[in-house]
């Protein structure tokens, strides 16, 4: 029978092998889940927790940036792909998307005037005169 410090060395060096083995099982699950959501009148903010859970990622939004969004999807699509979706939107709505590792900031354009805060935008994004 191996002595208990025996035990304690093949667990100090073998559980974080299987540990990471797990871990990258999950990472490829997660990157192989498709996903088709459909959003109806949903505030951005809500979208983006929503995004952000589905890919690790944090997203911070600027005060005053809120749009209405309604979109849905002809076929499913990976979270990295829902990510970029989500981007396109937020760039549509005008808005500036600044990447920073995991951290996704959307912030208002250097020409939106801050006060007042600006209208809720709509998406997808009309003509100018149906977009507010």
């Amino acid at each position: 029978m191996l002595p208990r410090l025996a035990w304690l060395l093949i667990a100090l060096f073998a559980l974080p092998s299987f540990s990471a083995a797990a871990w990258g099982q999950v990472t490829k699950l997660q990157s192989t889940v498709k996903h088709r959501p459909t959003f109806v009148d949903s505030d951005l903010g809500q979208i983006a927790t929503y995004v952000g859970e589905l890919t690790s990622r944090t997203f911070q939004l600027e005060p005053g940036v809120c749009a209405q969004v309604t979109a849905q999807w002809d076929k499913p699509m990976t979270s990295e792909e829902l990510y970029s979706a989500f981007l396109g939107i937020a760039r549509a709505l005008g808005y500036v998307v600044v990447e920073d590792g995991v951290v996704t900031k959307i912030e208002l354009a250097a020409d939106t005037p801050k006060d007042p805060t600006p209208p809720c935008r709509r998406y997808p994004v009309r003509n100018a005169g149906q977009n507010r």
